[in-house]
């Protein structure tokens, strides 16, 4: 079986608006119930705000697993996602 490169396989393509959303949901729950931030806090700034920015900010240890047709999945580091939409800008 011929190993698709990183450019043709979907599941390496860019972070998607709802793989975003559910990253900043489940990051804002947990600041939340009291974890830690990894970025500076504002005054003012809502769970949401914080999570928001360590998205952007690159700093959540967090991997993406994306399901393939057939059952298998694939784990994709946040980072290379992020990597990606950076330079799709």
């Amino acid at each position: 079986m011929e190993k698709k490169s990183e450019e043709e396989d979907p599941y390496r393509q860019p972070l998607t608006r709802y793989e975003r959303a559910r990253i900043i949901g489940g990051r804002a729950l947990q600041l939340a119930l009291g974890a830690f931030p990894l970025v500076e806090v504002r005054p003012g700034d809502t769970p949401i705000d914080i999570a928001e920015r360590e998205l952007e900010a690159g700093v959540l240890p967090i991997i993406i697993r994306r399901r393939r047709p057939d059952g298998s999945y694939i784990d994709v580091p946040l980072k290379d996602l992020m990597e990606k939409l950076e330079q799709r800008a």
